[in-house]
């Protein structure tokens, strides 16, 4: 009967342990940056980082990946229009009609319902900023529907744009960026994908994911991995540091951990 007790109050005392550790595994502490990492099984909205320098004209892409029944998408580009500004919009793997304001609105409407990857538009953007100023490219969704006109559970992916500092030399002995150890290695890595996998980095596509804090803001981003050095010499960016995976090794020495203590316990029981 004793055993039967310490069992249960065992069981319960593990709960709040470890919906504690998982929110500390699954989220960042900075409330800023606050976004779940296990988002894997869903469809994702996404804009790739790019940089460029004024009066340049810059093809930014934006992709769908790993969507089910895809029928209509409705979605707004938003961007700091001091920085850049969208010239024209083309079709991607199928007809969009798009307007641009102060926002670039892309809509896709299917005959027939989607499944799989695609590209739905090329934005071409012309730089008007100054060398060291940034924006972010945000994608915010209105339509998301099935072939039944359900929602579509999705996960948005932001980019950014810079403009870069051609003295780079000259910024960089100034000191006036950091950038994280792992991040430069990364750079330097031969093998970029097996570097990512053994500094516990979240690396696809050659772009890894970062947080980039700037003066006003702190943004996850992926960014393309050649261009990160252009980043950190932005003037507007105070530094730039990895975004950490999921620590799946780590829960399974917590669940190790958690068991041995449990037969731990029950033997000595038994022995009373």
């Amino acid at each position: 009967m004793k055993i039967k007790i310490f069992l249960a109050i065992f069981l319960l005392s593990l709960i709040p342990v470890y919906a504690s550790d998982i929110s500390i595994l699954s989220f960042e502490e900075n409330l800023n940056e606050t976004s779940v990492i296990l988002t894997a099984d869903k469809t994702k909205v996404s804009v790739t980082s790019f940089s460029a320098e004024k009066n340049e004209i810059e093809e930014v892409p934006v992709y769908i990946d790993d969507v089910v029944n895809l029928s209509e998408v409705v979605i707004f580009v938003k961007y700091d229009n001091s920085v850049i500004e969208p010239e024209n919009v083309s079709n991607g793997d199928f007809n969009v009609i798009y307007t641009i304001e102060d926002e670039v609105k892309i809509n896709l409407d299917l005959n027939e319902s989607f499944t799989g990857d695609f590209l739905l538009a090329e934005i071409f953007f012309r730089v008007v900023g100054d060398e060291g100023e940034s924006t972010s490219l945000t994608i915010e969704v209105s339509n998301f529907l099935d072939n039944n006109s359900n929602e579509i559970p999705y996960l948005t992916i932001d980019g950014m744009f810079y403009i870069p500092i051609k003295n780079r030399e000259e910024k960089s002995s100034r000191g006036s960026y950091r950038i994280g150890d792992n991040l430069s290695g990364l750079i330097r890595a031969e093998n970029k994908s097996k570097f990512a996998d053994e500094n516990n980095l979240e690396f696809e596509d050659n772009k890894v994911r970062v947080i980039v804090e700037t003066n006003n803001t702190t943004e996850d981003r992926f960014i393309v991995v050649d261009n990160l050095s252009d980043l950190v010499n932005n003037d507007t960016i105070k530094s730039v540091r990895p975004y950490r995976k999921t620590a799946n090794k780590e829960l399974i020495i917590l669940a190790i951990i958690i068991i041995a203590i449990f037969l731990v316990s029950l033997k000595f029981l038994k022995q009373k």
